[in-house]
Parts: structure tokens; C-alpha cells; sequence
């Protein structure tokens, strides 16, 4: 979350984790809707695309 620009932080922090409407993120931040929806798909498909290397690489065995 920390490498995303704070426009697209800002967003998403809102929608998932304060549960915000997007008509009510736009009130707060003063955008209108279509750039909040914009604001996060572009996070999201940074953030997956952050977290997708991490959930593939193989597991690595535990010493015994």
C-alpha cells in the first residue's frame, strides 16, 4: 500500500477499508465519481500486480 501514489492510496484506503460509497469518497476528496472509480482500478490492478509474484513463488521446504 506504502508504493502507491497517494491519489490512488488515498482511494482505496477509503473504499475497503472505511467502507466508504464512491459518491461519498468523492464528497470527501472533491473529485467527481468517475475519477474515484478510476482512482481504484488503477490501485488495485497495482496492487495485484504488486502481490501476484509473492503468491507464486514456489514454497520452500522447512528444515527437518
Amino acid at each position: 500500500m506504502e508504493e502507491l501514489p497517494l491519489e490512488f492510496r488515498e482511494v482505496i484506503v477509503l473504499r475497503e477499508l472505511e467502507g466508504m460509497s464512491y459518491k461519498e469518497i468523492a464528497g470527501l476528496v472533491g473529485i467527481p465519481v468517475g475519477t474515484v472509480m478510476s482512482r481504484l482500478a488503477r490501485a488495485r490492478e497495482r496492487l495485484e500486480r504488486r502481490l501476484t509474484p509473492a503468491i507464486k513463488e514456489p514454497r520452500r521446504e522447512l528444515p527437518r
